[in-house]
């Protein structure tokens, strides 16, 4: 069987600094929230358009970019950016968790990501010994 080549998630594995977790995707939470609550009140928000920011946010770093989609609500109807803005900030209050918290919901979800992240880092330097 001919062996492939490195996989983009696997490079940026290799090459992530360190692990991160829900504090920063939290940040880029807000960062949207931010940049959204500046558009026209009447500018539509679409989903392609939350993929999108998260891709530029996180410049599709793996596991950032996962995890943001994750944090970030799904677009289930119509809605405009200032709107989102507001469930963005609502969904980052959800995303502030101590270390000793119990978790749950949506930062169960993004912590289970940056988990297996880790994981995987850890696993690939195990192999690389």
């Amino acid at each position: 069987m001919k062996r492939s080549g490195p996989t983009q998630q696997g490079e940026a594995l290799r090459q992530a600094p360190a692990p991160i977790g829900t504090a920063e995707i939290r940040v880029l939470v807000i960062t949207a929230a931010d940049l959204l609550s500046r558009e026209h009140p009447m500018q539509r928000f679409t989903e392609a358009r939350r993929m999108v920011l998260a891709r530029k946010l996180t410049e599709g770093t793996y596991p950032q970019h996962e995890a943001l989609l994750t944090a970030m609500p799904v677009i289930e109807r119509e809605i405009t950016a200032p709107e989102y803005a507001l469930l963005l900030r609502q969904r980052a209050d959800q995303l502030n968790v101590r270390a000793d918290q119990v978790l749950h919901g949506i930062a169960l979800d993004v912590v289970r990501i940056l988990m297996d992240a880790d994981r995987d880092r850890a696993a690939m330097k195990g192999a690389r010994r």
